[in-house]
């Protein structure tokens, strides 16, 4: 079973194909959700521009990108002006209510009692959903929030991601591919004009495999309390990060010493504690956490399916070899287990309109340098 499995990671055209098929289902749901409110052009031309768009960028991409001659102040240059155009946009949205976004307003909000020592789930945004923020997300908004637009951590998460990309590909036609990847994401986009924080959970999960993976690179816990403390907020992010951190660090774990162990275990429950104690405290009791809490909003699917795909994960941990593999099955793993909350909405017969699409992108991220990881294997 795991030479089969092995084969299969290692089967770079298929893996190419499903990695960008993956890529396109994420942007193409968003194209046909919202692009279905506007009223200017109709969405059967939108989409079928969209399919034509993609389906010549799949097959000629290569030969394109490979005959730019660029150098590395090009690609730090294209940085700055994708990072402005996000900029941009994160000014774009003036009446997020008339739009119907409530997004910005619940993060504002869950900010805003979590400062003052309130608490937060029990209060309902003008859309009337329930906040489900954890601690670790209110932490990466917290600076943005002070200074007044909490949409700049999207153009962070692009800078982040596109230093990511940087930092792990030599080849800069590689380094391009992926920024321009990211960065004409419609579901990224929609993430800056709406001034959400939902992807950037996962550009930064993906910016700490790539930088710990290349730093440390000998022994993953050679910083035992630095990772305890960094893992804990990033676990308190999203659910769903989880994925990729036990690939990355289920193995190594178990193969480093009992001091070491110790150590990060330690560093990484005190982490764990002290922010969730920060949001649980307010509470009027026990029993208002058990009716409202982050953990059980938080959930994408039910207990059975996650425990399914966690179990997964930690048994894969065991036999990816190379970062790769990692990003490959980080992909797949997070993508399939979103589309399993989204079949148990239909099957509650939630109307496409409602239904929590967004989602989708948590494994937008993983995908984009998947298919460079994929790309530059054809380029050597």
């Amino acid at each position: 079973m795991k030479s089969s499995l092995f084969k299969f990671l290692e089967d770079s055209k298929l893996m190419k194909v499903i990695i960008f098929i993956i890529y396109f289902i994420i942007n193409f749901l968003f194209l046909v959700k919202y692009g279905a409110r506007q009223e200017k052009v109709h969405i059967l031309f939108l989409a079928v521009i969209f399919i034509f768009i993609h389906a010549i960028f799949y097959f000629s991409y290569h030969s394109i990108i490979n005959k730019l001659k660029l150098n590395s102040k090009i690609i730090y240059g294209l940085v700055v002006v994708t990072g402005i155009i996000y900029l941009f946009l994160s000014h774009l949205t003036k009446d997020p209510y008339a739009l119907k976004i409530d997004r910005w307003q619940t993060a504002e909000y869950s900010l805003d009692y979590w400062l003052h020592g309130k608490y937060i789930y029990s209060t309902k945004n003008f859309m009337g959903n329930i906040p489900s923020y954890l601690p670790g997300q209110l932490l990466f908004l917290l600076g943005f929030y002070l200074i007044g637009n909490i949409g700049y951590l999207q153009v962070v998460s692009l800078v982040l991601f596109s230093f990511a990309v940087i930092k792990e590909f030599k080849a800069n036609n590689i380094r391009l591919l992926g920024i321009l990847m990211m960065f004409f994401s419609l579901s990224f986009i929609y993430e800056a004009v709406c001034k959400s924080d939902f992807i950037s959970s996962f550009i930064i999960v993906s910016f700490f495999i790539i930088y710990w993976s290349r730093k440390y690179q000998d022994n993953y816990f050679q910083k035992p309390l630095l990772l305890g403390v960094i893992l804990g907020v990033l676990c308190l992010t999203r659910s769903v990060v989880v994925v990729p951190i036990i690939l990355f660090l289920c193995k190594p774990f178990f193969q480093a010493s009992w001091a070491e162990k110790i150590k990060f275990s330690c560093m990484y429950i005190i982490t764990i504690v002290l922010l969730l104690l920060s949001i649980l405290l307010p509470a009027e009791d026990f029993d208002y956490i058990l009716a409202y809490n982050p953990l059980g909003m938080q959930g994408q699917s039910n207990v059975f399916v996650i425990l399914i795909f966690l179990s997964l994960s930690v048994f894969l941990s065991f036999i990816v070899k190379e970062i790769r593999h990692i990003f490959y099955l980080s992909t797949i793993i997070v993508f399939s287990l979103m589309c399993a909350h989204i079949i148990q909405q239909l099957l509650r017969e939630t109307t496409f309109n409602y239904l929590n699409i967004t989602y989708l992108a948590a494994a937008l991220p993983f995908c984009v340098i998947s298919f460079c990881f994929l790309s530059e294997r054809k380029y050597n």
